[in-house]
């Protein structure tokens, strides 16, 4: 036996009750679905995680980093893979040989990633990030609509990057606050309202998306072209304003019994 490592407290993950969820998102949505496995899988394991939805049809995975795709990568997986976060563009041709897809998040990052790509003589796909209200990386349709427009299509339109996404994230589909339901309306009203003019310029893409686990089943028709559930794939909800009754959780936290003692109160 090995010393170095006693069990004394361990996480059991069950990959039936991962597949179960999947299936339960997948029958809801009718339509492809991105399983977000960042962070080691919300701390599930990636590879198990990962391996266990492939098998079960998921049509792409979203992490945060390339360290985290070419984990994904390494150990088998071949679907697509989206970093929602920042990568560095001295990694342009790691993104093009993994075939992992970049979010793009402002005209100053993408043509930094253009001219990487040249240099490495490599084509990196890319997803057009619109902030639409929730203050994170994108580009920031919800203040200048016109700038952030005239912005993106002059990212589509750089050597070296291929636009095959537009998403944006939601900030509180998971309340049913009349405010937050304005709230995301909003959002989404402005992603359309962006795609729509980027099509004027010519400018179109393959997948568009927006909902993440809330929005998944509180705004079924804002589902778009994928959706893109995370804490719902391990079993937890959402918020305490959305609750999903077929969710089976998918972690227990287990320790060993050292000692039991019985004390007066």
């Amino acid at each position: 036996m090995d010393m170095k490592f006693e069990k004394h407290c361990w996480a059991e993950i069950d990959l039936d009750a991962l597949r179960h969820n999947f299936a339960y998102i997948r029958q809801a949505v009718g339509g492809p679905v991105c399983a977000v496995v960042k962070a080691d899988a919300y701390g599930h394991g990636d590879v198990a995680t990962a391996k266990a939805i492939q098998q079960a049809g998921v049509a792409g995975f979203a992490v945060s980093s390339l360290g985290e795709g070419h984990h994904l990568r390494h150990y088998g997986i071949t679907i697509p893979i989206l970093i929602l976060g920042y990568t560095g563009v001295q990694n342009a041709a790691a993104l093009a040989v993994g075939g992992i897809s970049q979010t793009v998040f402002s005209l100053e990052y993408a043509r930094a990633l253009s001219e990487a790509a040249l240099r490495a003589g490599v084509a990196v796909r890319v997803h057009l990030k619109v902030d639409t209200g929730m203050g994170r990386i994108g580009f920031t349709a919800d203040d200048d609509m016109e700038r952030a427009v005239a912005e993106m299509a002059e990212a589509c339109a750089l050597p070296g990057l291929v636009p095959v996404g537009v998403f944006t994230h939601f900030a509180a589909a998971d309340s049913t606050a009349p405010e937050d339901i304005a709230y995301t309306r909003r959002q989404y009203d402005i992603l359309c309202a962006a795609v729509e003019e980027m099509a004027a310029r010519g400018c179109t893409f393959a997948v568009k998306h927006c909902c993440n686990s809330a929005g998944t089943f509180a705004w079924p028709e804002f589902h778009l072209d994928m959706v893109r559930p995370g804490i719902i794939l391990y079993g937890e909800q959402p918020s305490a304003d959305t609750v999903l009754p077929g969710l089976v959780p998918a972690l227990r936290l287990r320790a060993a019994v050292s000692m039991v003692k019985e004390l007066a109160a």
